[in-house]
């Protein structure tokens, strides 16, 4: 008698047991679920927030490669009046624009704020495609902005505003100077693309004569022109692998 109740009894703690297994068993799963749902919600979020920066990154980079072309556009017409090429522009005001515009600078910056917080937090492992996880990690890891294209230092700026006349340089820095355009969320630097200045045509000759005469000037506007026109090589490049991301994440985004 006592061991048919010890047997049922038994039984009956074996069931509660196993009761108790299956109902932590649902729980992990449904903890698990939650989980992975939560996840998959996440990466959906850091996927249109990294498109986001992408699209801004275009147009910061699309933009400072606009400003690097006119700076070596520049550059490009001042040598043609240090060299006194045929191609030169005949009127010295010009001339000074060209050598002032050419010593103009921009301090690009790069839409990082979501890959930062990625790295930061750990969440980069939340990306689940490997080929795009890989493909941000050699985007952002390089910042463009810090390549030794933009970290040369521009010679030809300071000896340039160390010698032409203070008073030429401000008539054409308040007429000429950096203008901000509104891109996407922010806003970028540019050069005018039309620039009018009151300068003596007689003075501004004379000026033009005088820096012409200086051999540094014209090697480190060689330089500077070399150097930006490497910029812009570098950027198209960057510009190339960025909508390759940019159409990778859009093909995610709208499955």
């Amino acid at each position: 008698m006592e061991t048919g109740k010890i047997g049922k009894y038994f039984k009956y703690a074996i069931g509660e047991i196993i009761l108790v297994v299956i109902g932590i068993l649902i729980a992990l799963q449904i903890s698990d679920w939650n989980v992975n749902r939560l996840n998959d919600n996440l990466e959906s979020q850091y996927y249109i927030r990294l498109l986001e920066d992408l699209k801004e990154e275009s147009a910061i980079i699309q933009a400072t490669l606009n400003y690097s072309t006119q700076v070596s556009l520049h550059a490009k017409n001042a040598i043609a009046v240090f060299e006194n090429s045929e191609e030169m522009n005949s009127n010295p005001v010009d001339n000074l624009v060209d050598m002032y515009q050419a010593s103009q600078m921009q301090d690009p910056n790069s839409a990082t704020s979501t890959y930062r917080e990625l790295i930061a937090t750990g969440q980069i492992n939340l990306i689940q495609n490997e080929s795009l996880k890989t493909a941000l990690i050699r985007y952002y890891e390089v910042a463009w902005p810090e390549t030794a294209v933009f970290k040369l230092p521009n010679r030809y700026r300071e000896n340039l505003r160390g010698k032409m006349l203070d008073g030429i340089q401000t008539e054409i820095r308040s007429k000429c100077g950096d203008v901000y355009i509104k891109i996407r969320k922010g806003y970028e630097v540019a050069l005018p693309k039309i620039c009018e200045v009151d300068i003596d045509v007689i003075l501004a000759q004379s000026v033009v004569d005088l820096l012409r005469k200086d051999e540094s000037l014209i090697k480190d506007l060689r330089y500077l022109k070399g150097n930006e026109d490497a910029k812009i090589l570098h950027m198209n490049s960057t510009n190339r692998q960025l909508e390759n991301l940019i159409a990778q994440l859009e093909n995610i985004t709208n499955d």
